[in-house]
């Protein structure tokens, strides 16, 4: 029986740690998808977008004219839903919408007030952030949970997310993001970029939450973008 048991462990852990090669070896709550392509009448220019570089967003401009470290204060303007035609997002409940750009309003705010002074209103060396959700998609709890932790249908579901759905997991929640960056006072275009995101089914996070891994996107956009404004020298007088 004991021999049994040890042969089962090692058939355990020899699959665990094929996914996890499958996975890269990360445990990162989300993961960037490429290949999005922005909606139509948010961005200012999207025609000026290009595919961006390692650890920025899948799409993105960068004004080659403008220095960020002329600017010392960010002006935050509430987080929206923008829903395309069609989205998914027009069936989500009202309040549940709600909550969603409330929390991620929250972390943007607090990523970037790391870096820069936070203002309520527009004035002379201010960038303009404006960012919105123009799609999301809530996972699945149950069948999310059983991809998650039971090996055998973390490697089903990863092996047919890489063959079919573009290496996203069949049954994770997601999200799509663009935003944009002015002058507060000229309104000179800044930045744009567009992104998504989607659960990497990674093990110990709340595959219960249904919102858990749209929620995890908005953490991860707020970190990085806190960090892009600090690394451009934003707010850095």
């Amino acid at each position: 029986m004991l021999k049994a048991r040890g042969g089962f462990a090692a058939r355990t852990i020899s699959t665990l740690f094929v996914v996890t090669l499958i996975c890269g070896c990360s445990q990162a709550p989300t993961q960037q998808v490429s290949g999005v392509r922005p909606s139509s009448g948010y961005l200012p220019n999207p025609s000026l977008l290009q595919p961006g570089e390692q650890g920025q967003m899948d799409l993105v401009y960068l004004n080659p004219a403008v220095k960020l470290s002329s600017y010392n204060k960010v002006m935050l303007a509430p987080v929206t839903f923008q829903a395309t035609p069609g989205s998914k997002v027009n069936d989500i409940p009202p309040e549940e919408r709600q909550a969603l750009v409330n929390s991620f309003h929250a972390d943007l705010y607090d990523a970037i007030s790391q870096h820069c002074q936070m203002v309520r209103a527009p004035a002379c060396d201010t960038i303009l952030v404006r960012v919105a959700i123009v799609d999301a998609k809530q996972s699945d709890a149950s069948v999310n949970t059983v991809a998650t932790y039971v090996p055998q249908a973390r490697m089903l579901d990863t092996v047919t997310g890489y063959a079919f759905n573009d290496g996203v997991g069949n049954f994770v929640g997601s999200a799509t993001v663009e935003g944009y960056a002015t002058d507060a006072t000229k309104g000179t275009l800044i930045w744009q970029g567009v992104d998504k995101r989607a659960g990497a089914n990674a093990i110990g996070s709340d595959s219960l939450d249904t919102w858990g891994d749209v929620k995890n996107a908005s953490k991860a956009w707020s970190e990085r973008f806190g960090k892009r404004l600090a690394e451009l020298g934003a707010c850095s007088r």
